[in-house]
């Protein structure tokens, strides 16, 4: 027996759905945005499409085509405005594309249909303490503890908070903290304490986490400032001064990698 149409762009319909999955598990997003294309051709008014549509923006998020990404989430949203997922990945990449006020905005929707989101919550106060809007990060971090005081992100939360304010004894406490939760210690994470025992003249504890940094993330040129920020504190101009040319070579200019050593 012939199958009809519809039976066959249903077929086609989870083919292609099958076939995108495969090409998105071997990274190869050109040819998965390809397929989830198909699908969508094949059945447009598909009750799985809102799903379908966001993995597509997803996709053309992996392939830096930002604006295409923003309409489909937008548009997997418009279908399914209440979904948590769709929404902390719209967020996440307005964070990415440095869109703070709608990655904010996302965040807050996140944090009233979902008050123990602890990854949206942190991002909520993160931002908000950019912001300069304290009592808010304060307040968000604060039900980070409620929810989970062992998360990694409260640590970090904490953490940062306390950099802020200027507190850095106690935020070297729970950036040690963060530091043994962490398989292996992110760079991002020994450079934030570095800068907190640079703040407090402690040049030793300083200097053993710019150099696991660098070890880490060997580019990274602000690393290199810290580094040079260490060596004016240790009265070495000659070493200050390598630092700073290591620094240029990875991307900061002279008169910036002077304004950060102070």
């Amino acid at each position: 027996m012939a199958s009809t149409p519809m039976v066959r762009a249903q077929s086609a319909y989870y083919n292609y759905i099958d076939t995108a999955e495969m090409k998105i598990k071997k990274q190869n997003w050109l040819q998965a945005e390809r397929y989830i294309l198909m699908a969508l051709k094949a059945e447009p008014a598909n009750k799985n499409n809102s799903l379908l549509i966001s993995n597509l923006a997803t996709v053309q998020r992996n392939q830096k085509k930002y604006i295409e990404a923003l309409k489909n989430y937008d548009l997997a949203l418009a279908m399914t405005p209440k979904s948590v997922t769709l929404l902390k990945n719209r967020a996440s990449l307005y964070l990415e594309i440095d869109s703070l006020s709608h990655a904010y905005m996302d965040y807050e929707k996140v944090t009233l249909l979902d008050r123990e989101d602890i990854e949206s919550r942190y991002y909520h106060g993160l931002i908000a303490l950019r912001k300069g809007q304290i009592d808010v990060a304060k307040a968000d971090f604060g039900d980070l503890l409620r929810i989970n005081p062992y998360s990694p992100y409260t640590k970090e939360a904490q953490a940062t908070l306390q950099k802020t304010l200027g507190n850095y004894e106690e935020a070297i406490e729970y950036y040690s903290d963060l530091i043994k939760m962490q398989e292996t210690p992110s760079y991002h994470t020994l450079l934030n304490r570095a800068e907190c025992y640079l703040e407090i003249e402690k040049l030793n504890e300083a200097e053993t986490d710019i150099r696991h940094a660098i070890a880490k993330a060997p580019t990274e040129a602000y690393l290199y400032v810290l580094r040079a920020r260490l060596n004016k504190l240790r009265r070495l101009p000659g070493d200050m001064e390598r630092d700073i040319q290591l620094a240029m070579k990875y991307g900061i200019s002279r008169e910036m990698a002077l304004f950060f050593i102070k």
